[in-house]
């Protein structure tokens, strides 16, 4: 993607102080609040290259899942006015060479809301997740976020959303 800013719509409401960290409920729909993240961010970076990396595994996993795996979400980036707005998108299906599936929130910078369905390419996935048991995999963004806080905060954001943001 080019060297743009970008705004990224997380997946789990959470609050350290006054600051709101990340925002969407995984099952619901998004609460709109969006954290803005500069470009070049090391750790978001890092996030979105491991959840690239990893998008063949969990495409084989969506294509047939186990019994306790649910919820197969994409984060797609759309550009919008020189940044990109990064929103979940479930249910998904790959149709040639493109995919299309449903938006999980409103989108902030264009006229798309929550259930529309938009199209996109494989290069427009910066990460994934599903429930595995209860358990959330993948969402290596919202990790990203919560890098830079205290243990304990960070272990309370994994314990409240049961994500696991261990490679």
């Amino acid at each position: 993607m080019p060297n743009m800013n970008i705004v990224l719509i997380a997946v789990i409401a959470l609050s350290f102080g006054s600051s709101i960290v990340a925002a969407q409920d995984t099952q619901n729909r998004s609460t709109r609040n969006v954290v803005s993240v500069p470009t070049g961010d090391p750790d978001m970076e890092a996030a979105m290259c491991q959840g690239r990396a990893t998008l063949s595994k969990f495409f084989a996993l969506a294509q047939a899942p186990k019994s306790s795996m649910s919820n197969f979400t994409l984060k797609v980036g759309i550009p919008i006015d020189g940044q990109f707005e990064f929103v979940w998108v479930r249910p998904f299906e790959k149709q040639g060479n493109r995919y299309s599936g449903q938006l999980r929130n409103d989108m902030r910078g264009k006229p798309l809301k929550f259930g529309d369905t938009i199209s996109f390419s494989r290069s427009d996935i910066a990460d994934w997740y599903y429930l595995d048991e209860g358990r959330m995999k993948g969402n290596f963004t919202a990790c990203a976020l919560v890098k830079n806080k205290s243990q304990s905060e960070i272990e309370a954001f994994k314990k409240q959303y049961k994500l696991d943001c261990d490679p």
